[in-house]
């Protein structure tokens, strides 16, 4: 038989679906970690004068040309660090990467004139970012954001080399187990799937709550 619906019984599928947590929880987690480390590329990479802008610059392009897999296995056999962190700080070095050169574009999309107008108040470069430049570059970003949300959530079925118990982690353990692979894998599918347009529907409708309309647009 070429797909066999008894293999996706409710002890399996329970099973599997166990592991949406361990997925969300990579998910935000990582992102959030990118999030962080992302600004402080972006704002190294613009603000700051050379080298030391160069130096920041460097490091995004040596994160993004490092396979996940690849970093997975530094991280967890180089520096002997646990399953799950190992997947944390993998996902999130990798998207800080890329989220710092979008938080770069947003903060090139707003007017140069604001951070003059703070420094003219007596503010460092770091206040004006902080208190002025990040609000509206986050609410600029939202779109690109949204497209490195998805490739994170979609990479964290990268951590199953490293063991995290994920959905792809649990449904390979399945699939070994009764010997059947399409039938595991389509569900697996269709589970992203899921997430996947749940989340993008969830930040799509985010952005136009939030949008201020001219904001970073071109004209």
């Amino acid at each position: 038989m070429i797909f066999d619906i008894s293999v996706l019984n409710p002890s399996n599928l329970l099973y599997v679906l166990k592991g949406i947590f361990w997925t969300l929880f990579l998910t935000f987690v990582s992102i959030g970690l990118g999030l962080v480390l992302g600004s402080v590329l972006a704002f190294g990479e613009v603000y700051l004068p050379p080298p030391f802008s160069y130096i920041f610059r460097i490091i995004g392009e040596i994160l993004r040309g490092i396979p996940l897999m690849l970093l997975f296995l530094i991280l967890y056999f180089g520096f002997n660090l646990g399953m799950a962190l190992s997947a944390i700080l993998g996902l999130g070095l990798r998207s800080a990467s890329y989220q710092g050169q979008i938080f770069r574009s947003s903060l090139e999309a707003i007017s140069a004139g604001q951070m003059h107008a703070g420094l003219s108040l007596g503010m460092t470069k770091f206040q004006v970012f902080k208190e002025i430049l990040v609000p509206q570059a986050l609410r600029i970003m939202i779109p690109g954001w949204t497209n490195e949300f998805i490739t994170v959530l979609k990479d964290t079925s990268i951590a199953f080399v490293l063991g995290v118990m994920d959905i792809m982690t649990r449904a390979d353990f399945i699939a070994r187990s009764v010997g059947r692979y399409l039938e595991i894998y389509i569900f697996i599918a269709l589970i992203y799937f899921v997430l996947v347009k749940i989340s993008m529907s969830s930040l799509n409708n985010l952005y136009e709550k939030i949008r201020i309309p001219g904001l970073g647009e071109k004209r």
